[in-house]
């Protein structure tokens, strides 16, 4: 049985949740965007560049308006309408034949985007008070959604085409905003906009800005460093290695699934050693890893060192976050936000242009050093930002909540009623009991099992069977849809038939996969 929730904490679990979809869909965007505008439009280099730095331009100049307006008003429902417009840009990404329509695109989801994510931060950060550990929640949640979402996009592309993934991603913004609408109208006393009006007035925007000048400016390092490295690393990938756009994600994967789990355990050492030196630990490990880059000899040993890395991403950014907040104060903290997110923005630009030209200039080893130096002035940067900015050194602990079973109540027993909870919902009385770890774990086995047979008998009886063409690998992948057209033609091929048909397992076992873990880990969190 789960313990009853708070309308507070309700919140903050529908926000995450809602960040899982949000977050996941915007990193498949930013993926397939440059091969969308290539292979689809028929965009030049230049064309492609112009389209992508609008979008970023026009999400830095509104992303401080947004955290006015986050201060102001419901930041629910305008994280929600952030949510809609972005769809609504998914929407046009799809329709777009040209270069036109789709730099009216960028602008939407770079204006969506502004509003969306200071307003998702900021419902978050309303209960860093009580809970510390709500940004390194709300940084598992983002990285949930960049293997969650990104993984069966990635693959969709392969086969279905970029428009339908556009589409796609159109019903998880539209379903992120159902869930941010749910949140609305719970005050908090981190949140409360009717206080934020009376009390805006008291700093301004410059003045928010110059006083947290030492952590954005840690913070523009700190992106430019991780930027720089993830575009260096896809760059290298395709061209020292020669890997395409499905094996390229599955070597990013292993470290988008440690972020999604660490984020929460790493708070753990903050609060027992103190930020500043898990930050100086976790700036070196990651200068450290991004060395080894330079001489992992596969791409194995390169989606190793990238969950190595992953871990130190894990601690540092959660910590930003929290002490942008912290600092800004309740009063301020969409504006505080804002420029944080103004600051990143900024990191990614100044590393994406930065990694471009590093590994034009032929030397991988040279780009790698580069990027360990910058990483490295972090561990300087960063903890001597989080001193200046004279917010506490060791967080309270995350509150650790008990299991406990509700008294008996003497109301007579009603089958078909529906009970209304504290917040409101109805909620059917006789409702249908949760699996347990073991149970999902059992049946995930099973499946398992049955695609491992049809595996083998595929194997032993069809012509030029592969493991690497059903997972999308190569130029032997099946066309799902070609082979089905083909039925319906009269020129039917059994064994193209049946690759197809495998690779359309495999497609839901992945689904079936990510769903399992995901709710795994959700049955632990409970317990």
């Amino acid at each position: 049985m789960s313990e009853p929730m708070t309308p507070a904490l309700k919140r903050e679990r529908r926000t995450l949740d809602s960040a899982v979809l949000t977050s996941g869909a915007e990193q498949v965007i930013d993926f397939v965007l440059p091969l969308f505008a290539g292979e689809v439009l028929g965009l030049s280099a230049g064309e492609t560049g112009l389209l992508i730095a609008a979008s970023q331009l026009v999400a830095f100049v509104i992303r401080p308006l947004a955290g006015a307006a986050v201060d102001r008003a419901d930041r629910s429902i305008i994280a929600a309408l952030g949510a809609v417009v972005f769809a609504v840009g998914c929407g046009l990404y799809a329709l777009s034949t040209g270069f036109s329509l789709a730099l009216i695109a960028a602008v939407v989801t770079g204006v969506a985007g502004s509003f969306l994510w200071v307003a998702i931060r900021s419902i978050i950060g309303e209960r860093l008070h009580e809970d510390s550990s709500v940004f390194a929640k709300l940084v598992a949640a983002e990285e949930t959604g960049g293997w969650l979402i990104f993984v069966p996009a990635i693959i969709l592309v392969s086969f279905a085409g970029y428009q339908w993934v556009f589409a796609g991603l159109g019903v998880c913004y539209l379903v992120a905003a159902w869930e941010l609408l749910r949140t609305r109208h719970r005050r908090s006393s981190f949140g409360d906009a009717s206080i934020a009006g009376t009390e805006l007035s008291s700093v301004s925007l410059r003045g928010l800005g110059a006083s947290l000048r030492p952590m954005l400016l840690a913070v523009v390092v700190t992106m430019t460093a991780e930027a720089a490295i993830g575009l260096l690393l896809i760059l290298h990938l395709q061209r020292g290695f020669d890997l395409g756009v499905v094996e390229i994600a599955y070597v990013f994967l292993p470290g988008a699934i440690a972020m999604s789990i660490l984020p929460p355990y790493l708070h753990r050492l903050v609060v027992r050693f103190g930020r500043r030196r898990m930050l100086t630990l976790g700036s070196i490990a990651s200068a450290l890893f991004a060395l080894g880059l330079a001489f992992a000899p596969t791409p194995g040993w390169i989606a190793a060192l990238w969950v190595l890395s992953a871990v130190a991403w894990s601690l540092v950014i959660p910590v930003q976050q929290s002490v942008i907040a912290e600092a800004a104060g309740s009063t301020h903290l969409g504006r505080g936000l804002s420029l944080y997110e103004a600051a990143a923005l900024a990191g990614a630009f100044i590393g994406s242009l930065a990694a471009g030209l590093l590994y034009d200039a032929g030397s991988w080893l040279i780009a790698c050093i580069v990027c360990a130096i910058v990483i490295a002035s972090g561990a300087a940067l960063i903890p001597a930002a989080v001193k200046r900015l004279g917010v506490t050194n060791h967080p309270a602990p995350a509150p650790t909540t008990t299991r406990t079973e509700p008294e008996p109540q003497p109301t007579p027993h009603k089958p078909d009623a529906e009970v209304v909870e504290g917040d409101g919902e109805p909620h059917s009385s006789e409702s249908k009991p949760e699996k347990s770890r073991r149970k999902l774990l059992t049946d995930f086995a099973a499946h398992s099992g049955l695609l491992a047979t049809a595996i083998l008998v595929a194997w032993a009886i069809v012509p030029g069977f592969t493991i690497a063409s059903i997972l999308g690998i190569g130029h032997e992948t099946p066309n799902v849809f070609g082979e089905v057209r083909q039925i319906f033609s009269g020129n039917l091929d059994i064994a193209a038939l049946a690759m197809a048909g495998l690779r359309i397992w495999v497609i839901v076992y992945i689904i079936d996969l990510i769903w399992t873990a995901w709710k795994v880990l959700e049955r632990r969190e409970a317990e």
